[in-house]
């Protein structure tokens, strides 16, 4: 058996035990309306998990064994805090969850390249951009508190932004790395440099355009921010031309003063976030998650003993909240802690990848994770205006959770490609220092 399943299969179960300690304190409290009737789903999501672990038996077997229980107990948790505090909603939870796992499945299995992501970038770009531009044309529901727009058909609520960032995050991939392999030669003297090249610029307005249009049409700072830090990290590590990236900066800061000068919504929003009482409407989530943290202190009033309820979006935009606020300051930064993990393995991933792709699309979907992670938790503790960004996996957005699910494979996929080395000196050419003196 591969040493990452067993230790895969080790923290999977302990993710298991969390859950179901969460769950069971939570509903031993007063006031707390978990019954019988959530276990099936418990088992369900349990159930869920053990599919996904065989599954990378099969498909992924070397891939890495930590980044699939950062995600369970991510979820997991998530899902217990959702019953705490809505407990009608386990079937919905539950029913997503099964559409995220049979994402997840789809591609591990069916996606055995991803050599195959670079043969159709003109399609995948272009489903990035409509999955971002059409929800503010035709969006049939806006939630003005938290800034989210969603597609409401029936009982099901769409928010297709999220997937396209990840769709984006692939194209940009695909471009980038031609300019990545161009930049190298210039470096070592191949060819002419690039300077004079109009045609380096038109990343750089692509990823304005998407930032602008999210600002500017969406009034949405935290999707915004992840675009504009997914775009730039990538580019950097492809190009890192310090002067394009004042040029775009300057844009970039150009949108942002624009919007904020003839949108009244986000002058609202950012009045809100500079004083909470002053907007009803905008203020009343910041100040409630305000109280909320500060009752928490610094091990928390324990699962089920929080008033996170109180809070508007309490299992969405604001998910941090009850976590942080029933956990206490040790356990808010225990999630904090797990992002950072997941961050800090796809950045190894990406460093250590063989081909400049792979190592792109890791970055790409790692600062994807790591910035959406930071917006949440940011409007929660008043670091960001009150926007609409989800917290991966903890938050109760089925699309969200699809998404994550979808870039989660495809960084196990990027793993599975990328050698176990236990010393990283065995990738250096061996060098043959000279004798002291001369000898």
């Amino acid at each position: 058996m591969n040493n990452q399943r067993i230790v895969e299969l080790t923290l999977l179960l302990l993710a298991a035990f969390i859950t179901i300690a969460t769950v069971v304190i939570a509903a031993v409290g007063e006031g707390v309306a978990i019954g019988w009737d959530a276990v099936p789903y418990l088992v369900g999501l349990l159930t869920l998990w053990a599919i996904s672990h065989l599954a990378l038996r099969r498909w992924a077997p070397t891939s890495n064994g930590l980044l699939f229980p950062i995600s369970a107990l991510l979820q997991g948790l998530g899902f217990a805090f959702m019953l705490r505090i809505d407990p009608d909603s386990a079937a919905r939870h539950f029913g997503w969850s099964l559409a995220a796992t049979c994402g997840f499945l789809l591609v591990l299995a069916g996606l055995r390249d991803l050599a195959l992501l670079q043969k159709a970038p003109a399609y995948i770009g272009t489903f990035g951009f409509l999955f971002l531009i059409i929800p503010a044309i035709f969006t049939t529901n806006s939630q003005q508190t938290v800034g989210s727009q969603v597609f409401d058909l029936g009982p099901v609520h769409l928010a297709p932004q999220q997937l396209g960032i990840l769709c984006l995050v692939v194209f940009f991939a695909v471009w980038l790395t031609n300019y990545r392999f161009r930049n190298t030669a210039e470096h070592l003297g191949e060819i002419e440099r690039l300077d004079g090249d109009p045609s380096r610029f038109l990343p750089l307005v692509s990823g304005w355009l998407a930032t602008s249009i999210i600002i500017i049409f969406q009034c949405d700072m935290s999707l915004a921010f992840v675009t504009f830090a997914v775009f730039v990290s990538m580019w950097w590590v492809a190009v890192g031309r310090m002067v394009d990236l004042t040029i775009y900066l300057v844009a970039v800061g150009g949108s942002i003063a624009i919007a904020f000068g003839s949108i009244t919504e986000l002058q609202n929003r950012f009045a809100a976030w500079v004083d909470p009482w002053s907007n009803a409407e905008f203020g009343a989530a910041i100040t409630r998650s305000s109280f909320a943290l500060a009752g928490g202190g610094l091990t928390g009033t324990g699962p089920g003993g929080g008033s996170a309820d109180w809070v508007p979006a309490a299992t969405d935009q604001f998910a941090f909240v009850p976590i942080a606020e029933e956990l206490g300051f040790i356990g808010g930064v225990a999630i904090l802690s797990s992002y950072l993990l997941l961050v800090g393995i796809g950045l190894r991933l990406a460093t250590a990848a063989r081909r400049e792709f792979d190592s792109l699309l890791a970055t790409g979907i790692t600062i994807f994770f790591g910035s959406q992670a930071w917006a949440a938790i940011a409007v929660a503790l008043r670091l960001l205006p009150p926007t609409g960004s989800s917290l991966p996996f903890v938050a109760f957005n089925g699309s969200v959770l699809v998404t994550c699910n979808l870039a989660l494979v495809l960084l196990l996929r990027i793993s599975e490609a990328v050698p176990f080395i236990s010393d990283r000196t065995q990738v250096l050419p061996q060098v043959t220092l000279p004798a002291r003196g001369g000898k």
